[in-house]
């Protein structure tokens, strides 16, 4: 399961639904180095000067321990204004949507099997690996809860358990439209290639997510996921986002454990998007 429409099979939680930048329809963002790249020097530049707070008294917003986030005045306005969302009517493309469905293979070292995630509003999510000849890999998330069957490829049951738990079918832009008060703002994070918007979504339950999101495409680029205790689970970076149907998702899903080590990838080859009949 990701996330934005939280892709299900992958890992879920990862495919959030984002809009497509005219410019750059039907392009995936690797092949569009102007989407992402930012200035090199201080990144703190690149935020306008009415956004970052003067620190000195250690008020900021931005409250991480161990890791440099830049604190940035108001960030949930920043992004419910940032220019990609006025690149056409993208909250009616986004809440049109009532299913995606992808299509492609996990990989696990050199070996790959066949996989499918299907994620459905609201917050539903299932995904199928096909593991053997007559053998198969089954998650799901839905109003009647979490149901695992089999044996995961590349991630343990926990850690699949933690994708659904957390999985949410609308972007971060969605749901602050609904309501702020689960999100909690961490700053500005600078990561390769791009600066990120970073926040953390709080829920019931024993896990939540730490969301980064470029600031210039709003594709969330890297998801965290934590348990009650405050300690990393697992990390899932998504890339290669293309346009599909008027919504930017993942075509590639990394996930990582808590030291860095590369559990397993998901590739997909097709993406499904079904909508509202008008």
């Amino acid at each position: 399961m990701f996330k934005s429409l939280g892709l299900p099979l992958a890992g879920m939680a990862v495919l959030m639904l984002i809009p497509s930048p005219t410019s750059s329809a039907e392009v995936p963002a690797e092949a569009n180095p102007s989407a992402s790249a930012s200035p090199a020097g201080d990144y703190a530049s690149e935020v306008p000067k009415d956004r970052v707070i003067d620190d000195k008294d250690g008020k900021a917003l931005a409250a991480d321990e161990g890791e440099s986030s830049l604190p940035v005045a108001q960030e949930l306005d920043f992004i419910l204004h940032n220019d990609f969302r006025r690149q056409g009517a993208y909250d009616e493309s986004l809440k049109a949507v009532t299913t995606i469905s992808y299509y492609g293979m996990r990989h696990v070292g050199g070996d790959r099997y066949p996989l499918e995630v299907h994620d459905a509003r609201p917050d539903r999510t299932r995904t199928l690996i096909k593991t053997g000849a007559t053998s198969k890999f089954e998650s799901s998330k839905s109003n009647q809860g979490i149901e695992i069957r089999g044996n995961p490829q590349g991630l343990a049951v926990a850690d699949e358990r933690a994708l659904l738990e957390t999985f949410d079918f609308d972007t971060p832009v969605v749901g602050l439209e609904k309501s702020r008060h689960v999100y909690k703002p961490l700053g500005m994070q600078k990561l390769p290639g791009m600066l990120t918007w970073k926040i953390q979504i709080n829920r019931n339950g024993g896990y939540y997510r730490i969301l980064y999101i470029d600031s210039h495409t709003g594709d969330i680029v890297k998801s965290t996921i934590m348990n009650a205790h405050g300690e990393r689970v697992l990390d899932v970076v998504e890339r290669d986002y293309r346009s599909i149907d008027g919504i930017r998702v993942p075509f590639a899903v990394d996930y990582r454990g808590p030291d860095g080590t590369l559990l397993a990838s998901d590739r997909f080859d097709r993406v499904e998007v079904k909508r509202k009949r008008s």
